[in-house]
């Protein structure tokens, strides 16, 4: 991205550009790409409370017993509780649901990493390592994350989304204040050049240990990674919005400097009062993915976005604390703008939320299918973001007969009336 076409694109955000923002551009790349953005819905969202109603089934609902049917939206039919109704009436166009997905686990840890890295065994990378490791090589903060499981397989470790605070220290390093430097801009500057200047000279030399070496070029590429940082003071605003960590991802993720996002929120895990639970919870978790693509397309950034909302497994039918308790099947979704394979329903759960046999090629119930697992979900969404890799240690193990058609906008399962 050339300086003007940013300076262009912060100015169409509304940020007035500050004198000392306008740095010569950075050796390493910035990044324009796909930003995949992960949602993990903590504690084990119910899918019956989310895309996969059952309204006449008063052992799993209590809005069965109410004698409330299930909204509609385009394709997509959703349980009518809290905000549901706003947000998927907003969305539908760009969402595919995909619903029966079996998380082998009903471990609230196990089902994080599974549904994270796309199967239940250790040591395989998060999607959005995996992603980052693809796209973001070099990139200062090319996994943005907070919450859910964000441990490292060794490509790219994950940097946590910071405070507003900090975020501007990172930025803007020299500013002891909105107002006052540490040090004059232009003496900083010359500082910084000749420092350049004296690595750029040991690195031509023909006498250095091998440490040496490693250690001048280390301190060339944080020297490109810092210039690259500073674009983000260009976009920062005077002040952050509610959903701050969002805001700042989607300000990194306009720099340049992001290719990946990893976010969570939670109370989802209900094991009493349920309908409580989620009227708390479910708003949190839908104004978040609301306010994540308003903001986003405020930013001129929405066309560049892959949103995935995921949680750990589902929950069963009502207990006798009218909760509900863990379960391996769940749901999830995938949005992206204007996309092509929106407004679909892909997979299904049975009359209780049994994992059911789905065709990985019609997307209908086949007994001769495959009940869908994360590894499926995985395996799709890797080869669409072309993050597909070689190394032996993170094949996900998903034959060719096993993978699932998710972007085919002919391919639809639909619901089945339980």
């Amino acid at each position: 991205m050339q300086r003007r076409d940013f300076l262009r694109m912060a100015g169409s955000a509304g940020v007035v550009i500050a004198p000392w923002a306008l740095i010569p551009e950075a050796h390493a790349q910035s990044y324009m790409g796909k930003i995949l953005v992960n949602i993990h819905a903590d504690g084990g969202l119910d899918q019956s409370s989310w895309t996969d109603p059952r309204e006449s089934d008063r052992t799993i609902n209590n809005y069965a017993a109410a004698g409330t049917a299930a909204g509609v939206a385009g394709n997509i039919r959703f349980a009518p509780m809290a905000a549901n109704a706003a947000f998927f009436g907003a969305h539908f166009r760009n969402m595919l649901v995909i619903n029966g997905v079996h998380s082998e686990t009903n471990d609230h840890g196990a089902g994080a990493r599974a549904h994270a890295v796309g199967r239940l065994d250790m040591g395989y990378p998060n999607i959005s390592e995996l992603h980052a490791s693809t796209y973001g090589k070099g990139l200062p903060l090319a996994w943005l994350a907070s919450g859910g499981f964000r441990t490292s397989a060794g490509l790219v470790p994950a940097t946590p989304v910071p405070d507003g605070n900090s975020f501007r220290a990172l930025s803007q390093p020299n500013s002891s204040s909105a107002t006052q430097d540490f040090m004059k801009q232009a003496d900083l500057q010359r500082t910084q050049a000749v420092r350049a200047e004296r690595m750029k000279a040991l690195q031509a030399r023909g006498d250095l240990l091998p440490r040496s070496k490693v250690a001048v070029q280390e301190f060339i590429d944080s020297s490109d990674s810092r210039a690259l940082l500073s674009r983000v003071a260009a976009v920062t605003p005077a002040t952050f919005d509610q959903f701050t960590q969002a805001h700042i991802a989607l300000i990194a993720g306009l720099a340049g400097l992001t290719t990946t996002v990893q976010l969570s929120t939670g109370g989802f895990d209900t094991h009493s009062n349920h309908d409580n639970g989620m009227a708390n919870a479910l708003p949190r978790l839908t104004n978040l993915v609301d306010y994540i693509w308003q903001k986003s397309a405020e930013l001129g950034i929405a066309n560049r976005l892959m949103v995935r909302v995921y949680s750990e497994f589902g929950r069963t039918p009502l207990n006798s604390g009218n909760g509900k308790d863990h379960h391996e099947v769940g749901s999830q979704i995938l949005m992206e703008a204007n996309a092509p394979w929106g407004n679909r329903v892909f997979g299904l759960s049975g009359p209780r939320h049994q994992g059911v046999r789905i065709s990985p090629t019609t997307g209908k119930e086949d007994p001769a299918g495959f009940i869908i697992r994360p590894r499926h979900v995985h395996a799709a969404l890797r080869k669409y973001l072309g993050i597909t890799t070689t190394d032996p240690r993170f094949d996900l193990k998903v034959p060719q007969t096993e993978m699932f058609d998710l972007f085919n906008p002919a391919v639809n399962t639909g619901y089945v009336t339980m």
